[in-house]
């Protein structure tokens, strides 16, 4: 029963990051400044990897950012993410083989649900 309950959740799991269609989100074109957790990637994929958290956390990207001013830390929020990303690396290197994004947790939403 247990790995009957893993697959359907693998398969929801995949279907939700990958399937499901992307929301149009609107980012600055400009090359990203102030990195200081995904410094392993190019513009492009941290753009990419940006649109999969507003997805995830159902909410745009002025919700951790700063409007206008995406490079600075004004927002707390923004940390807020910086210590969850490095969290979900650590999940996905130690248990989960590179598998875990924050769409497991939250679910679309700001705020994961407590009783997962």
């Amino acid at each position: 029963m247990k790995g009957l309950l893993i697959s359907v959740f693998s398969i929801v799991i995949f279907a939700a990051i990958f399937v499901a269609p992307a929301r149009s989100r609107s980012m600055p074109q400009t090359t990203f400044e102030n990195i200081k957790v995904l410094t392993d990637m190019s513009d492009t994929d941290i753009r990419k990897e940006m649109q999969v958290w507003t997805e995830a956390l159902g909410t745009t990207c002025n919700y951790c950012h700063v409007a206008g001013d995406f490079a600075t830390d004004m927002n707390p929020k923004k940390e807020v993410s910086r210590k969850m990303a490095v969290m979900v690396k650590a999940i996905n290197k130690d248990f989960l083989g590179g598998k875990a994004k924050c769409v497991l947790c939250h679910r679309g939403a700001a705020v994961p649900d407590p009783n997962l």
